[in-house]
């Protein structure tokens, strides 16, 4: 009996560490259509992978989630690994929050920094050190109704390429009602969210610069950041963009057929795709004096205070996640872009863009993609930067003053 009770212990414990289990608790800000191909992801790493469980958690917003990592790191908890906004990088390696992952790259041949698209490697850097993994990278393309082009008389194969075509095509697109003084129809949306993403692009284009190449202080008082705004500001001025929608509320006009054309993240391609009840075109956005676009998105990072099982096992799942073929999945599903050159180089693009050709834009807009400006206050700086643009849009403030007011307030914050 002692012998048999001997026996069951020492099988007990050989099958409790052969099926011992890793749970990684992984925070992420893919909601609505983005959230069901990477929880089909993450199911995926689950079953081809046995000694690891990884539990996604929707935590909002990139914003939202920083506020809550911020909160739960305070007191110890938060997750094990997470999926940071590219930009919100610097606010985490402040705090060493995140762990250098240098040494695991270094250690491990199945991984490299070369194994990246070249443009997107460089925004996971802070100070020579990558902090994280690129996953959900996007660009910022021009979505616009083919639909509408056709009955404006436009060529829907021919979408702008300048400003000054697409400021043309949207006077053709505009629709007036003169009788009762009211736009039935708006050629353009170009509205600029909380987060600044859609004007910053407007300033490289134009041959200017947002920040010091330091971040040292902020260049948008400049002739080239002034003379910006006031052509942004032309657009609703005329009539071309509807002064009275937000973001969001614009986004439903076009998507209900009442605007013709916007600026957008690739991450909504596939979902436009297959809920718009009318033909979508998407291109690279039109260029000024330089081609020039927003790259945005969010990245895979390890938390600093995990424990080394849990580091190997959150390793594993982020270099399955960037695997040719999970990239590649997770591009043709939403249009967040592929991340590893070898995808770029398939014949599995050549079919997607046979599939979902408006998918190719935003691989076209790569060699003009440009990281978002990063700091530790990037926060704030965009919530100033977002309402003085915001108030000169409603009219309420004008462009030619708007930026000196409020530049002196971002240079103090990023001192």
């Amino acid at each position: 009996m002692k012998r048999l009770a001997l026996l069951l212990v020492v099988l007990t414990v050989i099958l409790s560490s052969t099926f011992a289990q890793v749970t990684l608790t992984f925070w992420h800000s893919m909601g609505d259509y983005a959230k069901l191909p990477l929880d089909q992801l993450v199911a995926e790493f689950n079953r081809t992978h046995p000694g690891i469980e990884v539990r996604a958690i929707y935590q909002g917003t990139y914003d939202e989630t920083v506020t809550k990592m911020k909160s739960a790191l305070l007191v110890g908890a938060g997750p094990d690994l997470a999926m940071v906004n590219i930009e919100h990088i610097q606010i985490f390696t402040q705090d060493n929050a995140l762990m250098p992952l240098d040494n695991l790259l270094s250690a491990d041949p199945e991984l490299s920094p070369e194994d990246f698209v070249e443009q997107f490697w460089p925004a996971i850097l802070r100070e020579g050190i990558a902090y994280a993994i690129p996953f959900n990278i996007s660009a910022l393309v021009l979505y616009y109704n083919r639909d509408l082009f056709r009955q404006a008389g436009l060529d829907p194969e021919r979408p702008p390429t300048t400003w000054a075509e697409m400021e043309e095509m949207a006077r053709a697109l505009t629709v007036v009602d003169t009788k009762r003084g009211r736009t039935l129809q708006h050629g353009l949306l170009w509205a600029v969210d909380h987060m600044f993403y859609q004007f910053e692009p407007l300033v490289w284009q134009n041959g200017g610069e947002i920040f010091a190449e330091d971040m040292s202080r902020c260049l948008l008082d400049s002739e080239i950041g002034i003379e910006t705004l006031r052509r942004w500001a032309g657009w609703f001025d005329e009539g071309l963009s509807p002064r009275d929608l937000t973001v969001e509320e614009g986004m439903q006009s076009f998507m209900m057929g009442r605007v013709a054309m916007g600026a957008m993240t690739s991450g909504g391609i596939r979902y436009g795709f297959e809920n718009l009840p009318w033909d979508l075109g998407v291109a690279v956005l039109p260029m000024n004096k330089e081609k020039a676009t927003t790259m945005g998105g969010g990245s895979l990072a390890i938390m600093n205070h995990v424990s080394e099982e849990k580091r190997d096992a959150a390793w594993t799942f982020i270099k399955w996640m960037v695997q040719e073929k999970n990239t590649l999945m997770w591009y043709e599903r939403t249009g967040y872009m592929p991340v590893k050159k070898s995808a770029l180089d398939s014949l599995e693009i050549q079919l997607i863009w046979k599939r979902f050709p408006q998918l190719k834009a935003p691989i076209d807009s790569i060699p003009y993609a440009r990281p978002r400006p990063v700091h530790e206050n990037i926060i704030e700086i965009r919530n100033i930067l977002f309402n003085t643009v915001e108030r000169v849009r409603q009219g309420v403030d004008d462009p030619e003053t708007a930026f000196l007011s409020v530049v002196p307030r971002v240079n103090e914050l990023l001192k």
